[in-house]
């Protein structure tokens, strides 16, 4: 979707990637990515499936943007970031020490910030003050992957796996993208064992949009008609998409590999793919039903899957719809901010969203998505840089 520059300077300087994710997305029947949203695309076939997000971010006035925004703007910009992480840095919160860690992600190499102000010192601080905490262990887990996807780091992660063992994306973080089957099917088997699926995007959006609340928007954004609620939601859904886990890719083409093969792997692939559909993302949401679609033979089983896709496809169109009101109208963003607290998740904050609305969470009799492109399959393209 179309961005002005100013926005797009912001995004750039606040996590490396504005299009990303929640709203640089489309919607359509399985596989869609939206606004404010983690949403989106699903793992590609040959391709990581990147931060997606958990989302699309929101859709938000805009002018067609240039190549370049001009060279004050990003200085605006920039001072913007680094007053907001000397401000966080004060923090004794974890999770909002953490969010600065991710907004500093574009200062790697800055030598004029210091070490204590970058992404690795702001994460060890965080550690100190809430080293068992799932997101700030997810978000450490995933450090590296700010800067070179499909990477975690092992310590965090294993603390993870640890203190919250019965969600499959702990175990997700450790899918070998070097093709061994058989470490590639344990994993799966462990995933099957878990309870759900969270991939802790939601609690990031929130985490991330209150450390926003830190500084007021930058004039230059509320100058293109944009309202600091739907400017803090979009910056945030983008934000917390560049670390939704890449192995989903590797995940959903393993498991549609395994059609006629193993039963066992078969049962354990359709277990995960449905804590996928019910868990995480619009983006998990849709390798879950890649992987069952290719699994799942004709009958009463493939019908069910095939309503619960349809209802899926709807809901996120009603979402894109809503969330293209964000910047004007206030409460509602406040609204999916609360919900995505409340619920979890984005598939649960969404359902919420629409019934708070007074719009129906199932598509009326007869309605079909938009014709799936080719282009859309869920494991085929992974969004641009980030949700």
């Amino acid at each position: 979707m179309r961005r002005s520059r100013l926005i797009i300077a912001l995004f750039a300087l606040l996590g490396g990637v504005a299009a990303v994710s929640a709203g640089a997305q489309t919607t359509d029947p399985s596989p869609a990515p939206q606004p404010a949203p983690a949403s989106a695309e699903a793992p590609p076939v040959a391709a990581p499936v990147a931060p997606p997000a958990a989302s699309a971010p929101v859709e938000l006035p805009s002018t067609p943007p240039v190549s370049a925004p001009p060279q004050d703007e990003e200085a605006s910009f920039r001072t913007f970031r680094h007053d907001l992480v000397n401000l966080l840095i004060l923090s004794a919160d974890g999770r909002l020490l953490a969010a600065s860690a991710q907004i500093a992600a574009p200062d790697e190499k800055d030598p004029t910030r210091t070490a204590n102000k970058k992404t690795p010192g702001l994460l060890k601080r965080a550690l100190t003050f809430a080293g068992k905490d799932p997101l700030v262990l997810w978000i450490a887990a995933s450090n590296a992957c700010l800067t070179k996807p499909g990477c975690a780091d092992p310590a965090a992660l294993t603390t993870l796996q640890a203190v919250d063992a019965d969600n499959a994306a702990v175990w997700l973080r450790t899918f070998p993208a070097d093709g061994n089957a058989a470490k590639a099917q344990a994993i799966v088997a462990r995933m099957a064992q878990a309870q759900r699926y969270d991939d802790y995007w939601a609690a990031d959006v929130v985490a991330l949009y209150h450390a926003l609340q830190a500084l007021p928007v930058p004039a230059q954004v509320l100058q293109q008609g944009v309202g600091p609620d739907g400017a803090r939601i979009n910056f945030a859904t983008s934000i917390a998409s560049t670390i939704l886990p890449a192995q989903l890719q590797q995940l959903g083409n393993f498991c549609r590999g395994a059609a006629g093969k193993d039963e066992a792997l078969i049962g354990d692939c359709i277990s995960v793919a449905r804590k996928l559909e019910t868990g995480g993302t619009f983006i998990s949401q849709k390798v879950g039903f890649a992987i069952e679609d290719a699994l799942v033979t004709p009958g009463v089983n493939r019908d069910v899957m095939l309503a619960r896709q349809r209802s899926g496809a709807w809901q996120q169109e009603k979402f894109l719809e809503l969330s293209a009101r964000f910047s004007r109208e206030a409460p509602i963003a406040q609204s999916y901010v609360r919900l995505l607290g409340s619920e979890q998740n984005e598939l649960a904050a969404v359902t919420a969203l629409l019934r708070e609305q007074g719009v129906r969470t199932d598509p009326p009799a007869g309605w079909q998505p938009a014709a799936t492109r080719a282009a859309d399959d869920p494991l085929q393209t992974r969004p641009a840089t980030q949700h």
